[in-house]
């Protein structure tokens, strides 16, 4: 494994502050992370981009995923974050909101993504014809997009609490009302 430089530390911090500093999002564990272990700071970066991949899935069905995750991981600052970087990309309020609020106001395709999403995040089991049928509905190609989506927002609210930063994962019931 590469340890990175002391350039590409420089540059991947200067990064997660921009970027800390441009969503209003806490970014000291993942600078923790970096003080502590160059080497696992360079293997989290490496994942980081699990969470953005998007090339066949709509952003409405990615956005429906990745808020339910992070609802199930109980992240308020992670869930904020999301719903920032969803509006960002031009989801729908309509969207947005039924992810938030138990799929209330998504329609049929949306809502069996939400509950596939949850209980994927919950690893609750799952309907067995849920996953042909969305295979039939989006392809193969939208089915992974949505597991890596669901996998790579994990990572977040998952290292932050390993690193003792559970604290910030306070939930913000403004989000949801």
């Amino acid at each position: 494994m590469n340890i990175p430089s002391n350039d590409k530390l420089a540059a991947s911090r200067k990064a997660i502050r921009a970027f800390g500093e441009r969503y209003q999002y806490d970014v000291s564990y993942m600078e923790a992370l970096m003080d502590a272990s160059p080497g696992a700071f360079q293997a989290f970066e490496a994942g980081l981009g699990m969470g953005r991949f998007q090339k066949a899935a709509p952003i409405e069905l990615l956005t429906i995923a990745k808020i339910v995750t992070v609802q199930n991981e109980d992240c308020g600052p992670c869930l904020a974050l999301g719903v920032k970087l969803a509006r960002e990309a031009g989801v729908s309020e309509v969207v947005i909101r039924g992810a938030l609020q138990g799929g209330k106001g998504l329609n049929p395709e949306q809502l069996e993504i939400y509950h596939y999403s949850k209980a994927v995040a919950a690893n609750e089991e799952l309907d067995p014809d849920v996953i042909p049928r969305l295979e039939e509905r989006w392809g193969r190609e939208v089915l992974a997009e949505l597991a890596v989506s669901i996998a790579g927002v994990r990572l977040y609210p998952t290292v932050k609490r390993a690193l003792g930063f559970a604290k910030s994962c306070a939930l913000m019931p403004e989000l949801v009302s």
